[in-house]
């Protein structure tokens, strides 16, 4: 293998004589897959071993265009969120979610899915990028999220799940984020697992072009929204917070353990990240009387604006 180097002398020559060529590559394949945004060469460029924004590239405009395609913003009006009876009292007493890091759904093939049906293999092995370990494990330990469905899905399984067999409390949110983390989530065809078509376009095309693999900013998240499609009755949103992200730099949330590496953040309802608005609560069908009776009570203790209650 060549010396690094001498790899960088060869992308500096690709950048100087072959960048104007790429940025129409890259653009002609936007076209096709009915992307209406565009770069230009400020946002892309040759490396020693990839193609890519990671370094010496201040605006990050590719990845914005490629998340923003695969993970729409959301645009509901209310959000809903299924729990239990406990966690519910907590969360309406002290008015703050806890969002657990993605090790917590590690059983179901969270994360990886992505990178597995897209044969992005850097992850699966311990190493450190800039000081920041990027392995599997390791990324997943620093991304935390909140999953939330529309407040219409009335799919028994969120009751049966996430509402423990209907015993628990949904409540529902209007949500204003202030990150880009806020994403409706991409399901994977349950049937015939296959790469994101636009994706595998940018990817095999520019890799068959230049030898080269396309990396960006936000690859490492880009799984955190990528779901099995066996589960896509769930129509979920996620609310997710990157602890190393450089968008909103979140290390001041400090995880606190919950069961060996499984930790969680707690996120006040107003806070620099997100507005929360509690507008409904509504009672699981097999919530208990008693149970509701205490919701209700702190409603009506700790809250002053109308609060819809559903029973």
């Amino acid at each position: 293998m060549q010396r690094y180097d001498e790899r960088l002398k060869i992308a500096d020559n690709l950048n100087r004589e072959k960048l104007d060529e790429l940025v129409d590559l890259v653009n002609e394949i936007f076209a096709r897959n009915n992307v209406v945004d565009r770069i230009d060469k400020s946002h892309i460029r040759f490396n020693a071993d990839y193609i890519g924004n990671i370094v010496k590239i201040d605006d990050k405009k590719l990845s914005e265009i490629i998340f923003n395609e695969i993970y729409p913003k959301p645009t509901l009006k209310l959000y809903s969120h299924f729990t239990n009876f406990n966690a519910a009292c907590s969360i309406l007493k002290n008015k703050e979610l806890w969002l657990f890091n993605l090790i917590n759904n590690f059983g179901a093939d969270e994360f990886r899915l992505f990178y597995e049906e897209h044969n992005i293999d850097g992850y699966k092995h311990f190493k450190e990028t800039f000081g920041i370990k990027t392995d599997y494990r390791s990324l997943m330990s620093e991304i935390f999220s909140l999953c939330l469905t529309s407040d219409n899905n009335t799919s028994p399984d969120l009751w049966n799940y996430f509402g423990y067999s209907g015993t628990g409390i949904k409540l529902t949110f209007e949500i204003e984020s202030k990150i880009p983390d806020f994403r409706e989530v991409y399901y994977s065809n349950k049937d015939n697992p296959q790469k994101i078509p636009f994706l595998a376009d940018l990817f095999d095309t520019i890799l068959s072009k230049y030898n080269y693999p396309l990396n960006f900013t936000y690859i490492s998240k880009i799984g955190a929204f990528y779901i099995h499609g066996k589960f896509d009755n769930e129509q979920e949103y996620r609310f997710l917070v990157k602890r190393t992200s450089d968008i909103y730099n979140a290390w001041d949330f400090v995880p606190v353990v919950f069961n060996n590496d499984i930790t969680y953040i707690v996120l006040p309802f107003s806070s620099r990240l997100a507005e929360f608005k509690l507008k409904k609560v509504t009672k699981g069908p097999r919530c208990s009387d008693t149970n509701f009776d205490i919701i209700k009570s702190i409603l009506q203790t700790n809250y002053t604006d109308t609060i819809d209650i559903e029973e």
